[in-house]
């Protein structure tokens, strides 16, 4: 349940609400900087296989199956959107290389599939098929009982436009706490979530 307002902005490709602004400035060129650290090839090889593929996390895919194949999954969420975090908020002289090392890093870490989807989302490529509606479904079946209580998260989505709060007060308070959301400038959610 810590997690679900985390997994909610991930299924949307982000890792905060769209109001946060939350911008990784991480280029296409150093993720492919950071893949080839990772699976110990050339930045040369990398850009090959983003070519062939037109997908940076397929062309990861393949390179780390290569060296990390058989690598368990471990990569917990929390950790993963904390790096990611890192990397947004990495500024000034050196943080390029900041930002290099956070994301290789996770990918040296990553499993094959699981850097597919990493890269994805750093670079913005997310597309999960999986869009607010859904989610709001999923989350009135397993946490209010059933597609019934749709339009009171839809309500308490359309007045705060914070996918991860409304899942994340759902879990911890149930319906009822979701029904008393309130319109809130995105100013107030920003202060409130840096305390």
């Amino acid at each position: 349940d810590k997690l679900l307002g985390t997994v909610c902005y991930l299924c949307q490709g982000l890792i905060a609400p769209q109001f946060a602004g939350v911008d990784l400035g991480l280029a296409e060129k150093l993720a492919v900087r950071a893949v080839a650290a990772a699976a110990g090839v050339s930045p040369e090889q990398v850009t090959s296989g983003l070519r062939e593929t037109g997908d940076l996390g397929q062309a990861a895919e393949q390179l780390l199956a290569v060296s990390a194949g058989d690598r368990p999954a471990y990569l917990p969420v929390g950790v993963v959107v904390d790096t990611i975090h890192q990397i947004a908020r990495a500024e000034g002289p050196g943080s390029q290389g900041r930002k290099l090392d956070l994301l290789a890093g996770l990918l040296t870490r990553a499993t094959p599939l699981e850097a597919r989807y990493l890269l994805r989302l750093v670079t913005g490529n997310l597309r999960l098929g999986v869009g607010t509606p859904t989610i709001l479904d999923a989350l009135a079946v397993v946490h209010a009982g059933g597609r019934a209580a749709r339009p009171a998260l839809e309500r308490a989505y359309n007045i705060c436009c914070d996918l991860g709060l409304v899942a994340s007060t759902l879990a911890a308070g149930g319906l009822l706490a979701v029904e008393q959301l309130q319109v809130r400038s995105a100013l107030m959610v920003l202060r409130t979530r840096a305390v």
